[in-house]
């Protein structure tokens, strides 16, 4: 790691660019500067595990197929296995064309490989821009630097005016997050039903889908020195995934995890790190990836599992997905009330705002720290 007395100029003259991890991929770096080398040793995928992630077909949720109560019930049944245990589950006939998906990946991909100058106008560090480009949301916090670019879009209280997106991303941007939109709500309500709740209890504090980033990872020429995305949890509600087939996507799980059994990992509740491993989740064709937020941990009461993930550095690529983002348009200035719902037993955290929570989140930057640990009771 560079020393703190050359750390921060280093950043910024790196963010000065503009041009992101895609400019030093494109000068020919064959050694990754510093700012890049993550403290700790990177812990490694143990392949000698056999996990499967959940894969779910919706049809009976989306339309796809008549719906019955059996299909229902069997349906929300195996989202509640999912979320109490992994976290993670992927989700096919989730009602978004395959096409659109090919075309938003594509979008991103070519926004991300313009030249430097093209993306510079959208280079910005202003949270109140609606669309904006920047390399590492937490620059100036994290121990480390990730070795990504992302393009964000916010998308409430109102999608942006088209003229704001990049024209490469326009129009399918809208049309995508349109139908993540409806997708979130499809989902927000198996998981009230999972969680013995009417259907629309979730989606009166996750109302909306609030922000859409594109993530591109270029490949890298030393894996041990640095990661895409460093171990982290989401804080939101909900967060939905579309992925390539490029790979570098991993979950933290217990080692007793079977697919289906008693799963306890989850952000806050992880400090037997021997006992746990890195898994892959690999790219489904067609699937997208659902994992529970921090504020939906909070909520159930323990019951849904936020759990660590993270992005490996690769040597081929780049890697590009498109993450959306669940919760509500004003959650970073919300007084709304975060309170653990307690069917029985005690509360397992202290109820908190959506405010208090993402601010704490924003301070550490994605440290591989628990963003949950302080709330526990």
């Amino acid at each position: 790691m560079a020393s703190d007395s050359d750390r921060l100029p280093a950043l910024k003259a790196f963010d000065d660019t503009k041009a992101g991890v895609k400019g030093l991929v494109d000068a020919g770096v064959t050694t990754i500067p510093s700012i890049f080398h993550h403290p700790l040793p990177i812990e490694h995928t143990d392949h000698d595990h056999h996990f499967t992630i959940p894969v779910i077909d919706l049809a009976a949720a989306t339309g796809v197929t008549t719906t019955t109560p059996s299909k229902r019930a069997e349906l929300v049944g195996a989202v509640k296995a999912a979320a109490e245990t992994v976290g993670f589950f992927q989700v096919v006939n989730h009602g978004v064309p395959k096409a659109v998906m090919s075309e938003i990946l594509a979008a991103v991909r070519g926004f991300h490989e313009e030249p430097a100058e093209a993306k510079a106008a959208y280079y910005s560090r202003d949270l109140g821009r609606p669309v904006r480009y920047w390399s590492n949301f937490d620059l100036f916090q994290s121990p480390a630097a990730q070795w990504r670019d992302t393009l964000y879009m916010e998308t409430t209280p109102e999608l942006p005016p088209p003229e704001e997106i990049p024209p490469t991303c326009r129009p399918i941007a809208l049309e995508y997050a349109r139908l993540m939109q409806q997708l979130g709500r499809t989902l927000l309500e198996l998981l009230s039903e999972a969680l013995g709740l009417r259907s629309g209890h979730l989606e009166e504090d996750a109302a909306c889908l609030e922000r859409l980033a594109g993530h591109y990872y270029p490949s890298c020429p030393e894996l041990h020195l640095t990661l895409g995305t460093t171990r982290h949890s989401d804080p939101c509600f909900l967060t939905v995934l579309l992925q390539d087939a490029v790979g570098g996507l991993q979950v933290l799980l217990k080692e007793d995890y079977n697919g289906g059994g008693n799963n306890n990992n989850s952000s806050s509740n992880n400090n037997n790190k021997s006992s746990a491993v890195w898994v892959d989740v690999p790219a489904v064709e067609g699937a997208l990836v659902v994992n529970v937020g921090d504020f939906l941990q909070i909520v159930s009461n323990d019951r849904f599992k936020s759990v660590e993930h993270r992005v490996v550095a690769q040597s081929t690529g780049p890697r590009v997905s498109v993450v959306c983002f669940f919760r509500r348009q004003d959650a970073p200035t919300s007084t709304r009330v975060l309170r653990p719902i307690v069917a029985d037993g005690e509360a397992r955290f202290r109820s908190t705002t959506m405010a208090e929570l993402i601010r704490h989140n924003r301070a550490k930057g994605l440290d591989g720290s628990s963003a949950l640990q302080h709330l526990r009771l």
